[in-house]
């Protein structure tokens, strides 16, 4: 485990700016005058790697995109839906599309997802610790990275995000 503290520090040597973590998440919030994702990406993969000794994979997300994404929850908008059974997967690549359609109709999969280019938001029905499907189940099945989040923490990156006008 890395201290978000520690984190802090190394990618603030990396150059990045306004550099904030939230909890013990692993989530970052910064800016940066590079622009490019991928880029961005690799080299804070890259000054894991080299400070902690990790190899993890890294997903950058742009502040407009990252924004648009937690407003567009389509299941947030249904009133009767309680947050906490709402998140949202994100993925480091584009799915296999039939096998996500397959995964959307399973009967036995009481689950109510829908994919948005990089992103599957999933409504677990009876909770997220009760349901057998989960990141790694999406990675294995769609065969692309994943990672997820709860609408919570979403909540609290986009209003960080919000804050750094």
């Amino acid at each position: 485990m890395i201290k978000m503290a520690d984190l802090k520090v190394v990618l603030d040597k990396l150059g990045l700016c306004d550099v904030n973590t939230y909890l013990q998440s692993g989530n970052v919030v910064f800016s940066s005058d590079l622009k490019n994702c991928g880029e961005l990406e690799k080299g804070i993969a890259d000054v894991i790697h080299e400070s902690f000794g990790f190899d993890i994979k890294v997903k950058v997300i742009e502040k407009e995109r990252f924004q648009k994404v937690f407003l567009d929850n389509p299941f947030a908008k249904q009133i009767e839906i309680d947050t906490k059974q709402l998140y949202y997967i994100h993925l480091m690549g584009q799915p296999d599309l039939t096998v996500f359609k397959e995964l959307q109709t399973d009967e036995k999969i009481p689950e109510q997802m829908s994919l948005e280019g990089e992103v599957i938001y999933v409504h677990y029905v009876n909770g997220y610790g009760r349901s057998k499907l989960h990141g790694n189940i999406f990675e294995r099945k769609l065969k692309v990275s994943a990672t997820a989040r709860n609408h919570n923490t979403m909540r609290h990156l986009s209003q960080m995000l919000a804050s750094l006008d």
